[in-house]
């Protein structure tokens, strides 16, 4: 079983993570707000329009459910700051 996490906070003395298992496809929003973690669950269960760069200057739109595989959840954690101001701290370690 293969566990991604990723720390992630929304500014206001809110950190947590958000955890994937890979082979389930579950997932895990362990922020300190029970909104936010909703919201932040939805966002990343439903169907939405991301860019994925194919280079420097050149995207490719794809239609993902985030959670489906790890890539794709890896690209929506990309933009959820935009929609939800919950940034992911990518060199943060996660503990536990």
């Amino acid at each position: 079983m293969a566990i991604f996490k990723v720390a992630a906070h929304t500014g206001d003395n809110n950190n947590g993570y958000i955890e994937y298992d890979t082979e389930t496809k579950e997932l895990g929003v362990h922020l300190n707000d029970e909104d936010i973690n909703a919201k932040v669950r939805e966002y990343l269960t439903t169907e939405r329009p991301l860019h994925r760069f194919t280079d420097l200057s050149y995207y490719e739109t794809v239609s993902v459910v985030p959670t489906d595989d790890v890539e794709s959840l890896k690209l929506a954690l990309c933009y959820i700051w935009l929609a939800l101001g919950v940034h992911v701290d990518w060199s943060r370690p996660v503990e536990g």
